[in-house]
């Protein structure tokens, strides 16, 4: 199971950095075309903003495999070990129904409503923009299947935060 999240992760990791790393030449070229050539570019502004979205929710599936999304630790610091493990265990099960019921059903949904539409400037299929949905709800009910297995094995797969992150990283 390590290798098959760890396979999962760099492919996810260089999905999201790639996208940045356009978004960030996009962002560039934007600026130099409409101030340095004084003709904005009118591809660039729609591509970001697919950029973003797809970056978001590819984003958001890969921080919850990693269990680093915002949590109230609160009652969870209350519960004994045991019922903090069943609590952990909950979690993902809402992140399992919330992948399928929303990201992948609804996701699909939206797919097959926009799949006739098309984008103002590049005349993409809206239903490629709304693809990001199901494959970021996929991404995310794989991770938490794998969150569970690791936590019923008894290993932990909480993100380093702030001071819990080690010097020279």
């Amino acid at each position: 199971m390590l290798q098959v999240r760890r396979l999962i992760d760099f492919i996810t990791a260089a999905i999201c950095s790639v996208l940045l790393l356009a978004m960030v030449v996009l962002v560039t070229w934007q600026v130099i075309s409409r101030y340095a050539l004084n003709d904005p570019s009118t591809f660039s502004e729609e591509l970001l903003r697919f950029g973003v979205i797809w970056l978001s929710l590819i984003g958001t599936a890969y921080v919850a495999g990693k269990t680093g999304h915002m949590s109230v630790d609160l009652i969870k610091d209350l519960l004994p070990g045991k019922w903090q493990a069943a609590l952990n265990i909950l979690i993902q099960v809402a992140f399992i129904a919330f992948a399928v019921g929303v990201l992948i059903i609804g996701g699909m949904r939206a797919v097959n409503i926009a799949a006739q539409q098309y984008t103002a400037v590049l005349q993409i299929p809206m239903g490629a923009i709304y693809g990001s949905l199901p494959v970021a709800g996929v991404l995310t009910l794989v991770y938490s299947i794998l969150n569970i297995i690791d936590l019923l094995q008894g290993r932990a797969t909480k993100a380093p935060v702030g001071d819990d992150i080690p010097a020279g990283e």
